[in-house]
């Protein structure tokens, strides 16, 4: 190519070189702590530390990376997070849905089962399909939400079990794990 030639074509190639880095742009870097999660509505809700707390959609594909306490957390997923996880998450520049998740402060000790309130019971029905577990706790039945839902399958009726309960933001009281009372 003549030096003419390659002058002319230089302000192009240099103008899609441009609007080929833009439109890969790198994502946002966001932070807070988890307030609540809702895996139904892919959604999450983070308190920033100045500007209050926001619901945000999260990509069903969004990767999960454990920078804290990682070696309990050997293969992350969404459904490992909860209240009060310090987070960074990035969302691809120009939408509002994260695309990742770093756990920077796990906030309390997993192998505790994490925060909320253990209280013992006995599985009196459920169905793992919807994800509830009815069990009576000794003032009669309570029918929980269990998410997530697969751990219902380990369950049958009549199985005395440990229940942790956590309170969302909407006053709703959800079973994030259940464990044979030993």
């Amino acid at each position: 190519m003549s030096q003419t030639r390659w002058l002319a074509a230089a302000p192009l190639l240099a103008a899609a070189l441009l609007l080929a880095v833009t439109a890969d742009a790198a994502p946002t870097r966001e932070m807070g702590n988890i307030v609540s999660t809702d895996w139904q509505k892919m959604e999450i809700d983070i308190k920033h530390p100045r500007a209050g707390t926001k619901t945000w959609k999260v990509a069903r594909d969004c990767s999960v990376k454990f920078i804290d306490k990682k070696d309990q957390f050997p293969d992350p997923k969404l459904s490992d997070l909860r209240a009060p996880m310090y987070i960074w998450f990035f969302v691809k520049e120009g939408t509002t849905e994260i695309q990742s998740i770093e756990v920077r402060e796990v906030g309390f000790d997993p192998s505790k089962g994490g925060p909320g309130l253990q209280q013992k019971a006995v599985i009196t029905n459920l169905d793992a399909n919807v994800g509830h577990v009815e069990v009576d706790m000794g003032a009669g039945p309570k029918t929980f939400k269990v998410e997530p839902k697969q751990q219902l399958n380990a369950f049958r009726r009549g199985q005395q079990v440990v229940l942790l309960i956590e309170k969302r933001s909407n006053g709703e009281e959800i079973v994030t794990k259940i464990t044979p009372q030993r």
